[in-house]
């Protein structure tokens, strides 16, 4: 783990930032709207938010839509390639299609799985893949929701909980390769390369087409990593048990530096929004949180020796936020799961 300061180039006019969002309940995921600056939230209670966010001064977060389409818990949302339907799904094997300005149902399937359902993908404008509880995958044509494929060991490019990673191609009904078991439960994946993320707070990254084992480890994480997302080729979020968002390095890999927190509460679920300018993140604490991330796509590093930007300001390393306490680093920063089978 990296033990020296990390500079980060952020300038204080870009740190403002939507409103947290509160709940009643535990979030389970999130969705980002893929054209406006609108947030999905799904809840335990099988209810779903959306919400209009604003960075301005004073403004606040209008809510849009007020729904409980599910009997059991939400867990998955995913917007239509347009952004005009949400899809969601649940622990009661539902999937359902919300009509985002009427805010009424406008499909529900019944019976989606059999078994309860906890992630939902658009693959295109055309598909769509859910999966459950027993590793089994399906692919759905849209509007019409016609089942194209029945099932798959594990999902595409999902990780799970047997420790390997299936890859899968939408356009014909085989499983193209299956990496060996990692010896460890994998919990989240992303693409940069292919990485994953697993309960042992080890992240594994397959190059592509050597899907046999994975070709290098990244270690420190001290909890498991339940959440990865994107942001650029070479930097990825993280969100782990230990209720920490980071930022890493991939090739070389190192702890860039730390998002925020949820306090003690494990990190549910990250998103990034369609424009690149904010994460959100959920956790136990019922609390929708957004974080201004644009500084990240800034040159990182090669602005070491520059003493004169005054723009410039260290981040404290992964290590000295674990040792000094969460507050201080998220100052510094600009602030001055496996649950299913228990739902």
């Amino acid at each position: 783990m990296v033990s020296d300061y990390i500079l980060i180039k952020m300038r204080k006019s870009q740190i403002l930032q939507p409103n947290p969002l509160e709940f009643d309940n535990q979030v389970f995921d999130l969705a980002f709207h893929p054209q406006q600056n609108i947030i999905a939230s799904g809840l335990i209670t099988g209810e779903i938010f959306c919400h209009r966010y604003s960075c301005e001064t004073d403004a606040e977060n209008i809510n849009l839509l007020s729904i409980r389409p599910h009997k059991k818990s939400c867990r998955g949302l995913e917007f239509s390639y347009d952004g005009t339907a949400l899809f969601s799904v649940s622990k009661d094997k539902s999937i359902q299609v919300i009509d985002l300005e009427t805010g009424k149902v406008l499909t529900k399937k019944r019976g989606a799985h059999d078994k309860p359902i906890n992630c939902v993908l658009r693959l295109n404008e055309n598909s769509l893949a859910t999966g459950d509880d027993d590793g089994c995958i399906k692919v759905r044509g849209l509007p019409a929701m016609n089942e194209c494929v029945i099932c798959l060991i594990t999902s595409v490019y999902e990780p799970s909980g047997d420790g390997t990673l299936s890859i899968y191609d939408i356009r014909k009904p085989n499983l193209l390769a299956m990496s060996d078991n990692q010896d460890d439960e994998l919990l989240s994946v992303t693409v940069v390369k292919v990485i994953t993320g697993t309960q042992g707070g080890v992240i594994n990254l397959f190059s592509w087409g050597e899907w046999g084992d994975s070709n290098d480890r990244f270690v420190g994480h001290p909890n498991s990593v339940d959440t990865i997302v994107k942001i650029t080729e070479d930097l990825v979020c993280t969100g782990s048990s230990d209720g920490i968002i980071r930022i890493i390095e991939i090739l070389p890999n190192k702890f860039y530096g730390v998002i925020g927190d949820h306090g003690d509460f494990p990190i549910e679920c990250i998103r990034i929004s369609f424009d690149n300018t904010f994460l959100a993140s959920c956790s136990h604490d019922n609390v929708v949180k957004f974080w201004d991330i644009r500084y990240l796509y800034d040159d990182k590093t090669d602005d070491h020796n520059d003493e004169t930007d005054t723009n410039m300001e260290y981040i404290e390393s992964d290590t000295d936020y674990n040792n000094k306490g969460k507050g201080k680093s998220i100052a510094a920063i600009g602030q001055s799961n496996n649950f299913f089978a228990d739902l």
